[in-house]
């Protein structure tokens, strides 16, 4: 197949996607400093508690809308939030640049698949870090009072409940259950998801081909 012809009028496609990634991290960052001033009990009729109520609690109420996900006795609309972000700042610019090469339309089912492999390995990895954290803390008896402690088992505990009854504790209260959880997503990214991301590439790159020009 002989590579298509790219128009003038979609090389603003190309021209606009890298903006279009900036400005969804910006706001991802924006997110992300209201749910940590949150913390802190803040006075919320400052100016800068006003505006950013304005800017991410209309985005917060609509994520937990869609999906109300409470777990531990913690609200995970903000982490709900920042993922569908995420994956919005890695799709659209690609999605963007790749039609504005002229590629088929076919090109946004691979694009997508490889931008939900990219959110899961880091999600992923995120849970992992967190289970190395409730690793260490469980073999040096913490204090569960520290903020940072608190943190660590609010959002490691959903995931490690339903393990309780499977793992004993091990010498110098080690964990078992974290370890479990550490093993095994590093045994599935590497001989599956990451299998799984290149094949997607390679499949997207095969469409974007079409056109004569790469999209990185």
């Amino acid at each position: 197949m002989f590579p298509q012809p790219v128009q003038p009028d979609t090389l603003i496609l190309v021209k606009i996607s890298p903006y279009v990634g900036w400005l969804i991290n910006i706001y991802i960052w924006i997110v992300i400093i209201r749910v940590l001033v949150s913390w802190f009990n803040p006075n919320q009729h400052t100016p800068l508690m006003v505006y950013l109520r304005k800017l991410v609690d209309p985005a917060l109420r609509l994520t937990r809308g869609i999906c109300n996900m409470t777990l531990g006795g913690m609200d995970f609309t903000p982490v709900l939030l920042i993922l569908g972000l995420s994956f919005l700042g890695n799709f659209l610019p690609m999605t963007l640049k790749a039609l504005g090469l002229g590629s088929p339309p076919i090109v946004l089912i691979p694009i997508f698949v490889v931008c939900l492999l990219v959110l899961i390995l880091s999600l992923t990895w995120f849970i992992c870090l967190l289970m190395v954290l409730r690793l260490i803390l469980s073999m040096i008896s913490a204090s569960v009072y520290n903020p940072i402690v608190l943190l660590v088992y609010g959002l490691s505990e959903p995931i490690l409940a339903p393990l309780r009854n499977m793992f004993p504790k091990g010498p110098w209260g080690l964990d078992y259950r974290a370890l479990f959880v550490i093993v095994t997503i590093v045994l599935v990214n590497y001989f599956v998801l990451y299998k799984l991301r290149e094949l997607s590439l390679d499949w997207m790159y095969s469409q974007v081909a079409i056109t004569g020009i790469p999209i990185t």
